[in-house]
């Protein structure tokens, strides 16, 4: 175990992972309806005024330079806003171009090459961190937290020093529960310690927390109840993981009711894939997205 190293390429993921025969399935079909959008010229589409929240959870070194091109790609004709004015904009109805938000999940230390590049573009991320992990150095423990929690071979964390480097320039951090437990698999009351604990921590080491995003972020892995207990507790926003971008034009909304959205992005991904999403985001903006899913008990 103590000779375990730690993965720091995204090529050494996909070795890990099964699944190779429905990846290239799953290739195959977004090559399609890249081609669809290319040939009805709905690249235009992505000029709609709106607020999209991208995610991703990694940039290692052998996705850096397709991460760049993909900023390069989408400032030509959008405006990158933190996390908090992205949310302020969407609540006071002041959504006039189209903006991108971006934020990561899990606190993996290759998050600094990630900065990096989006310091190129004087573009803000919120970092939602699990304090359980940040510091981890023990492998052992690191194996286990990314078998556990993450599904994915082990890889270095940040710490803290990193944490603080990454909002002296101008990034946020948000709070993505203590340990990354699951939610929905927590009652209220494990929830509520959790939630507090984290926030605790987090403000103690960053200052105050503004945005809290559940881990695994489907709608299945998140309630109502905890949902109120975080906007209850002073916080601008939740956010989950389902696809979806917002628009607004009804006025100043309810914070305390609005529930965000983001697209995934894996920078490995070919830029026209990455396109589709985003495209589809837009093609399916709805008023209705910016709160709760009927599901959500």
């Amino acid at each position: 175990m103590k000779d375990t190293i730690l993965v720091d390429t995204y090529a050494q993921i996909k070795h890990c992972q099964n699944g190779k025969f429905r990846a290239g399935v799953r290739s195959s079909a977004l090559d399609l309806l890249s081609l669809k959008h290319k040939f009805f010229g709905e690249e235009k589409d992505l000029k709609t005024p709106r607020v999209q929240f991208l995610y991703f959870h990694h940039i290692f070194k052998d996705e850096l330079k397709n991460f760049e091109r993909l900023l390069e790609f989408l400032s030509k004709d959008h405006i990158f806003i933190s996390h908090s004015e992205a949310v302020h904009r969407l609540i006071n109805d002041e959504i006039d171009k189209p903006y991108i938000a971006w934020s990561s999940d899990d606190g993996i230390q290759n998050n600094m090459l990630a900065a990096q590049a989006l310091n190129t573009y004087d573009a803000s991320c919120c970092f939602y961190i699990n304090p359980a992990s940040i510091g981890l150095t023990d492998v052992d423990q690191i194996k286990i937290f990314c078998q556990e929690k993450l599904e994915m071979p082990p890889v270095a964390f940040l710490n803290w020093s990193e944490v603080e480097q990454l909002q002296k320039q101008g990034h946020e951090i948000g709070n993505h529960t203590f340990k990354h437990d699951m939610v929905s698999k927590l009652t209220q009351t494990q929830f509520e310690e959790d939630f507090l604990k984290a926030d605790a921590v987090l403000t103690e080491k960053c200052g105050p927390i503004k945005h809290f995003a559940y881990t695994y972020g489907k709608f299945e892995h998140f309630t109502k109840p905890a949902f109120d207990f975080v906007m209850n507790n002073g916080y601008e926003s939740c956010i989950s993981a389902s696809r979806g971008s917002h628009v607004n034009g009804h006025g100043k909304l309810d914070k305390n009711a609005v529930f965000l959205r983001r697209d995934q992005i894996i920078a490995d991904w070919k830029l026209s894939h990455i396109k589709h999403f985003l495209i589809k985001g837009v093609q399916e903006l709805e008023y209705e997205t910016n709160f709760l899913p009927n599901s959500l008990v």
